[in-house]
């Protein structure tokens, strides 16, 4: 009996120890991060109250994320519930822990300036890129407004990211993928220590390759 307990207790903890490897999306064992935050932003995850506010944001600059972003999306025909039925999407997605979808607040007026999303690698990556989906745990991938990029706050988006990642998120290795149109996000990568690998000619997207530091 004690010998069949401890056995048990034994399993639990090398499951609840057991590190993160490369394609590894999540681990039913591990905690989701609640939020980051630095001198001027906060990540934190979205809410149902934010659908509104979440809308508003982001159809300010519409055009803009448009032509940058390359997901056909956000589109001049969005509407209000459309963005309703996005959001309850991306609340399921987090309540499943399939994917998770985090807004980034100003800290000067609590706005919501941005959104960062941290997804499974698509399966065409491989079938399309000759990227290996196995070697990355997640794709990460993030927008803010035109507004909070004219004042630099990518830099520190980016520097609060990367951190939160390396202090608080159990992966490994992820992804990020970035249209060629986004030429702050382009920049943002190539300057720091991503790696290049890759790209896509029929979606105009590149991929870089980055290695999380432990803390």
């Amino acid at each position: 009996m004690l010998r069949s307990l401890a056995a048990v207790i034994m399993c639990f903890l090398v499951l609840v120890a057991m590190p993160a490897k490369a394609g590894d999306f999540w681990q039913q064992q591990w905690t989701v991060p609640g939020q980051a935050e630095s001198n001027n932003l906060i990540i934190r995850p979205i809410r149902e109250s934010d659908k509104a506010r979440f809308f508003h944001s982001y159809m300010t600059s519409q055009q803009w994320l448009y032509k940058k972003l390359g997901w056909a999306w956000p589109s001049e025909k969005s509407t209000l519930e459309q963005n309703s039925t996005m959001v309850d999407y991306h609340l399921e997605q987090a309540e499943q822990k399939t994917a998770f979808t985090y807004v980034v607040l100003d800290k000067s007026d609590n706005s919501i300036i941005g959104a960062v999303y941290m997804v499974p690698v698509a399966s065409e990556r491989q079938e399309n890129s000759g990227i290996s989906k196995s070697a990355y745990n997640a794709e990460v991938s993030w927008w803010l407004l035109e507004s909070a990029v004219d004042n630099n706050l990518h830099n520190d988006l980016f520097a609060l990211l990367t951190r939160w990642l390396g202090e608080s998120w159990p992966w490994r290795q992820v992804m990020f993928p970035v249209s060629e149109n986004n030429a702050t996000a382009l920049q943002l990568l190539e300057s720091s220590k991503a790696r290049y690998i890759g790209r896509n000619l029929d979606t105009r997207e590149k991929y870089f390759s980055y290695a999380i530091s432990r803390k």
